[in-house]
């Protein structure tokens, strides 16, 4: 009767072991999982800024390309007329 206790007792203690080295590996996958998550979201906001310089960048290259292209147009078109004059010009126009 009290070897019988004893080996329930044993077991008892065994699976309370057990039950507690599961917990403890619980909670620290939870504290794994929770830096993870800061982790993330930390890269998770570095990448909307980039976004969002990205976005500024695309929209001034974006300004200076139709600037460019006016002036590029103007340029031509003088250039054009210019010739027209020299062509009557030359013309006898």
């Amino acid at each position: 009767m009290i070897e019988q206790l004893r080996t329930d007792k044993c077991k008892l203690t065994a699976g309370l072991n057990e039950s507690n080295d599961q917990a403890m590996k619980a909670i620290e996958l939870k504290e794994l999982a929770e830096e993870e998550a800061v982790r993330l979201t930390s890269i998770i906001q570095a990448a909307e800024v980039d976004k969002q310089t990205l976005q500024q960048q695309v929209q001034n290259l974006t300004g200076m390309v139709e600037y460019f292209r006016k002036t590029t147009v103007q340029s031509v078109d003088e250039f054009i007329k210019r010739l027209k004059l020299d062509l009557d010009l030359f013309m006898g126009g």
